[in-house]
């Protein structure tokens, strides 16, 4: 995946800029980074208020975590030059497009924590009033 990403975007750019031109191309390039690291800033500013928000009231920022790192995800993608890249920065960093992955990223993990197996024999569950100590 790391290596088709790049080659997709490559190949795309050089039909893009077949078609309109490199000026163009690379115009669409620069605005769509520098967009995208405006939204980048936003989103990051207002998840980190977020996130001190649900620290003070001492809940689980577990969404604001995996926000934090959808965002950071997107802005890599979004500082790689690429038309595919900046697509997939752009879908990490808006809210609409981020909450349905955050979703499955947190069912997942869940799905993981409960298959303890998962995480090998001497990973222990901890529950709420419930301890199990074991050497």
């Amino acid at each position: 995946m790391l290596l088709l990403v790049p080659l997709v975007d490559i190949f795309l750019l050089i039909r893009v800029a077949e078609m309109v031109g490199l000026l163009v191309t690379a115009s669409v390039v620069i605005i769509t980074a520098f967009i995208g690291l405006l939204l980048v800033r936003s989103e990051g500013t207002y998840t980190i208020q977020k996130l001190l928000g649900k620290l003070e009231t001492r809940e689980s920022p577990t969404d604001q975590i995996i926000d934090g790192i959808l965002i950071i995800v997107a802005g890599v993608c979004l500082l790689t030059p690429g038309l595919v890249t900046d697509l997939i920065g752009f879908i990490l960093v808006l809210p609409p497009t981020r909450y349905p992955i955050r979703l499955g990223i947190k069912g997942r993990v869940e799905r993981m924590v409960q298959n303890k197996s998962s995480f090998g024999d001497n990973i222990y569950i901890i529950k709420k009033g419930e301890r199990k100590d074991q050497y």
